[in-house]
């Protein structure tokens, strides 16, 4: 997380004296597709082993399995061939917390889901949705396909439809919803995808970090009208 943090402070400032910030190699338990969660924590935590991949850098990091149902993540190469060599070793993860994921969203358990609930589920749906565009991914084309971009600003409008339920502007320290919203922005050629996402980003009142939504929609509709006029 603090890594993380270090990269988008850096990105705001020009500063890169935190982007040195090491933290331990987590080795997160994954279980086992026929299992469902027994608890939201572990939901979280398992999505956080697939999180960790990509959280360091555009290529992520390499993984290793180190038994059955584990995790490791070591330290980036930062080149488009290591991206292929991390999403390799990541298909069977996502496939193994999707479908225990699945299974807690149909269990009982699930039947009186507070509203909160609900805005966390939305965000887990979304995450699910952007790594599987993710693993589909062509090195020599590091963009989704347009199908995959309108899925997932799909998802992400869902998200924001349930926390904009609340009326008072929104603060997490550790976030992804501006921030995945910037990666589209920065990512996708389609003039059409473009101005969806920005729109999303000026539909919230959110802060994440150093991200707030606002700014980061004036950033890009900035540099796309310099872009349109010819001046970049």
């Amino acid at each position: 997380m603090f890594s993380s943090l270090g990269e988008s402070i850096g990105a705001f400032t020009g500063d890169t004296s935190f982007s040195n910030v090491t933290e331990n190699a987590p080795v997160l338990k994954i279980g086992y597709p026929q299992t469902p969660f027994a608890t939201i924590a572990e939901r979280d935590e398992c999505l956080s082993a697939l999180n960790a991949v990509f959280d360091n850098g555009p290529s992520g990091r390499d993984t290793r399995s180190e038994c059955v149902g584990q995790v490791s993540v070591s330290p980036a190469h930062r080149d488009e061939e290591t991206l292929a060599q991390a999403l390799k070793p990541s298909q069977p993860l996502l496939y193994t917390w999707s479908s225990r994921l699945h299974l807690f969203n149909t269990s009982a358990r699930m039947a009186a889901y507070a509203p909160e609930g609900k805005q966390r589920l939305a965000l887990l749906s979304l995450y699910q949705t952007t790594w599987s565009a993710s693993l589909k991914m062509d090195c020599n084309d590091p963009g989704f396909e347009k199908i995959d971009y309108e899925s997932i600003l799909d998802k992400f409008e869902e998200a924001i439809y349930l926390e904009n339920s609340q009326s008072r502007p929104l603060f997490v320290f550790d976030g992804h919803i501006v921030r995945g919203l910037s990666t589209i922005c920065a990512s996708c050629t389609r003039r059409e995808i473009r101005k969806r996402s920005i729109t999303l980003l000026r539909s919230m009142h959110r802060r994440e970090g150093v991200w707030d939504s606002w700014e980061v929609a004036n950033v890009y509709e900035m540099f796309f009208k310099e872009l349109e006029d010819n001046n970049l």
